[in-house]
């Protein structure tokens, strides 16, 4: 479920927007405050410079949507809507933020040294030029793997994320995937895709 971070120092504007955002994208968490323990898909300004500058730290790879009431340029990594917009177009934009985020511009992602296409559920190792066939689950855990970097990511995490409420898996289930997914994509190769940590995963960018 895709998680928005919507800023803005009006409170009756932001509760609207968040309220039509609720409704008309359900499948969406909107969040008014910053988590370091949340991961973001895409952010949402209203019209704070600072707010932006200061998730542009934070935020190295998720999209950010810049609210203004003027033209402004603020580099390939922020959106700008000027206001006043339609709820529409707004909705479309930040769905085609989230879509990207996941995906990538062109629908893949490079991990090291390999490229992920997940609408094809495959992965290229760019050294060997050798494509290799993913499970759902694994483009999951990798893709989920992509979003949280560089955080590290949790077995419990992982768990909660791609299996979701599955009564039947456990974190041993996630060992199982993460070692069968490393023996599938390295092979005999020295180039981890995954990288092990005290507190769980993380992917090796």
């Amino acid at each position: 479920m895709p998680n928005i971070l919507l800023f803005s120092s009006e409170s009756d504007f932001a509760l609207d927007l968040k309220e039509q955002l609720e409704l008309y994208a359900t499948d969406f968490n909107v969040f008014d405050q910053w988590s370091d323990d949340t991961i973001f898909d895409v952010a949402v300004v209203d019209d704070q410079p600072q707010a932006l500058a200061d998730l542009q730290q934070k935020l190295r790879q998720a999209p950010i949507i810049f609210l203004s009431t003027s033209e402004n340029n603020f580099g390939d990594s922020v959106t700008v809507i000027t206001k006043p917009f339609r709820l529409e177009d707004f909705l479309d934009l930040v769905l085609s933020c989230v879509n990207l985020f996941v995906h990538g511009r062109d629908g893949r992602l490079k991990i090291g040294s390999y490229v992920l296409d997940s609408s094809q559920k495959e992965i290229k190792n760019l050294n060997t030029r050798q494509n290799i066939k993913l499970t759902e689950r694994e483009v999951m855990i990798l893709n989920y793997m992509y979003k949280a970097h560089p955080k590290i990511v949790s077995k419990s995490e992982l768990l909660s994320e791609v299996w979701g409420y599955n009564p039947d898996a456990t974190t041993h289930t996630v060992e199982t995937h993460i070692y069968r997914l490393r023996q599938k994509v390295e092979g005999q190769s020295q180039n981890a895709i995954i990288l092990t940590e005290d507190a769980g995963y993380k992917l090796n960018l």
